[in-house]
């Protein structure tokens, strides 16, 4: 917490003999408007705790500088010295872990093998990746999880396919998704048609379970490694790395027996009359076990939380799956914790909506890769198109350019809401996107460059930067810790692409008036050129907590 706030904070929660967590959530800095000096609100509308304006007023303050204090409505509005206030925000190491560190686990994206890695997987990894890094960013001890679907009839039926079409793993190789994809297409096709081969699915799949050393095993563990190969360079296109990979295969009917039992233990499974086990959930029944005794996908979601709690001891377990789970999560979560009260309130479901709209040019499946090769594509005919692209247009820059437009355009939604996609919007070149957000880093990163002689130039006093443009954008770079503060509350991307689109107009308006390198003032360039550096560090820092990679050139 930056210097101001954290000792506004502590004298209030002294003088109302209150948690000082009670009064950070309504602390926020604002722009001064026509005002010369920034100000600190503590807005008390929402607040419950008692409040006398007449104490408040009095507090004194010796280590921060001050001016006033005044009230006005439910608001305490404190005026800060414009000196201080600079020198704190812009020469001090930013530190933004939040609170004492918290071990997390984050399950996202998910994909199944014998499926395609489709755009309902986008939304996922996009938003569990920025719930990571700003779990991780803001100080907690954060486990990236991808759980992927590699069990079930559906092997079998993949198999099947494989063998219909002939392939060879080298077949395979070439492009792992699509194809497993096509056989698995193909041999659910020719099911229709013959039902022998549903059967034989079965049987595959079987005789996999059962048998260790199934003459399948190794097939199905090579589709395992292609895919993940792939899907490894997919996700290194986002940006985005996982800590640690599990497979629905580690929960088969034969390794969660244990969790079975223990349930059973608990009281909490139910027999049906005809013979499948449920548990129950409000007034729901929910089935966990066939009547045959195989396991159903709640039963191996609740030997994940059993196994994960064992191995990683985590305060909390996120699940990052669009709404549609909402029932699924209640059931298994409940399950989980009636068996093991240590897992009450550590197990939560972050929702979110589903992308309407989104097709390729071609209008065929819709895999993940094809999207990120078409956002590359548009990006790279606009490089070529543009009168102010420098040089030859960059293949590299063009992707990271139409992963920026993809993320930005999703993560600027409000999570829970489905959306319309248009390709026009997520890829224009102007107005708020993540094109503008990436021009403007490269503006700040070209600015530094050209005046890096002033780095090493020590600066005494910020004392210079009284320009309305630079106050503004003095407390726009002091905001972002609170900016933090409310993306943790909810999990909302969208206040930090908010936030940082403002950041980004501040800073341009800035740039059109504080200039560095004509200044004949040595003081007054190195100070400009340290508020310029701040303000490319914080947008670079909150383009990575979003999931981007900040480009110095473009």
């Amino acid at each position: 917490m930056s210097i101001f706030r954290k000792i506004i904070v502590e004298n209030i929660s002294n003088a109302l003999k209150c948690e000082q967590s009670v009064i950070a959530p309504f602390i926020e800095i604002r722009k001064p408007g026509n005002e010369t000096l920034p100000e600190i609100q503590v807005n008390f509308s929402k607040s419950k705790v008692p409040v006398n304006f007449g104490d408040l007023l009095g507090l004194e303050f010796d280590s921060i500088d001050i001016e006033s204090i005044t009230a006005e409505r439910k608001k305490l509005i404190f005026k800060i010295g414009l000196d201080s206030f600079t020198e704190h925000t812009l020469a001090y190491p930013a530190n933004y872990a939040m609170t004492e560190p918290r071990k997390l686990v984050v399950e996202f994206s998910s994909p199944n093998i014998a499926k395609p890695f489709h755009v309902g997987h986008l939304r996922s990894t996009i938003i569990g990746n920025f719930v990571g890094n700003l779990l991780e960013f803001t100080g907690n001890e954060v486990t990236k999880l991808n759980y992927l679907g590699d069990w079930g009839t559906q092997f079998g039926m993949l198999q099947v396919g494989v063998e219909l079409l002939n392939l060879s793993d080298e077949d395979i190789r070439k492009d792992p998704i699509k194809i497993l994809y096509n056989s698995y297409v193909t041999a659910n096709s020719s099911a229709v048609k013959d039902t022998s081969i549903a059967d034989k699915a079965r049987a595959i799949f079987k005789d996999l379970e059962e048998n260790d050393s199934s003459s399948y095993r190794k097939r199905w563990e090579t589709f395992r490694q292609f895919t993940l190969e792939e899907l490894q360079n997919t996700y290194g296109r986002l940006g985005v790395k996982f800590d640690d990979y599990h497979w629905e295969s580690q929960y088969s009917q034969k390794d969660i027996q244990n969790t079975i039992d223990f349930l059973n233990k608990c009281e909490l499974l139910k027999d049906e009359k005809d013979g499948r086990k449920v548990v129950e959930i409000g007034d729901r029944r929910v089935p966990i076990m066939k009547s045959d005794g195989s396991t159903l996908y709640l039963a191996r979601d609740v030997a994940a939380i059993f196994d994960r709690y064992d191995s990683f001891k985590f305060d909390e377990m996120l699940y990052i799956v669009d709404n549609s789970q909402t029932d699924h999560f209640k059931a298994c979560f409940e399950t989980a914790s009636k068996a093991n009260t240590d897992l009450v309130d550590k197990l939560t479901h972050i929702k979110f909506g589903r992308i309407k709209g989104m097709s390729t040019r071609s209008g065929n499946v819709i895999f993940l890769k094809d999207v990120l090769d078409e956002a590359k594509d548009i990006m790279f005919q606009r490089q070529k198109d543009s009168p102010t692209t420098k040089g030859e247009p960059d293949e590299a820059v063009a992707d990271v350019l139409g992963m920026s437009a993809v993320i930005i355009n999703d993560l600027k939604q409000r999570r829970q809401r489905d959306y319309e996609f248009s390709w026009d919007k997520a890829l224009q070149m102007s107005g708020d996107t993540g094109v503008k957000l990436q021009y403007t880093h490269c503006r700040l990163n070209s600015l530094l460059l050209e005046n890096n002689h002033l780095e090493d130039k020590y600066v005494e006093m910020f004392s210079n930067l009284k320009e309305t443009e630079a106050l503004n954008l003095i407390v726009e770079i002091a905001r972002f810790e609170e900016v933090l503060e409310g993306c943790i509350d909810g999990l909302e991307a969208c206040n930090l692409v908010n936030y940082l689109f403002g950041l980004s107009n501040t800073t341009s308006r800035a740039l059109k008036i504080l200039n560095v390198k004509n200044e004949k003032s040595l003081d007054t360039q190195a100070e400009r050129y340290m508020l310029f550096k701040r303000a490319k560090e914080v947008l670079g820092d909150g383009m990575r907590v979003l999931g981007l990679e900040p480009l110095d050139r473009m």
